[in-house]
């Protein structure tokens, strides 16, 4: 028959040792450091989310392909079209001869 040698684990730890949910936060500058980039890029991320959210509601072709009254298909052409006809709000300054 095989046996194997099986690892035991000392006492001590068993009894004496520290919970990780009662061990304190260690309070260096690179732990500050780094919590507060995490804390900002989770910010940022939820920013970028509610961005996007926004977004997808602006009008768009499926929508004004889907409206079955050819006047308000046709308001929402028009609305969706001077609104990707507008300028960008920032960029390049672009002129015309």
């Amino acid at each position: 028959m095989i046996s194997f040698a099986v690892m035991e684990r000392p006492q001590w730890d068993f009894n004496g040792g520290i919970d990780e949910a009662e061990a304190p936060w260690p309070d260096s500058s690179e732990e500050r450091v780094d919590r507060f980039g995490v804390l900002t890029a989770a910010l940022v991320l939820c920013v970028a989310f509610f961005i996007a959210a926004l977004w997808l509601h602006l009008p768009s072709f499926q929508k004004c392909s889907a409206l079955e009254n050819a006047t308000e298909r046709h308001a929402c052409y028009d609305t969706l079209r001077n609104d990707l006809s507008k300028p960008p709000a920032k960029g390049a300054d672009i002129r015309r001869p």
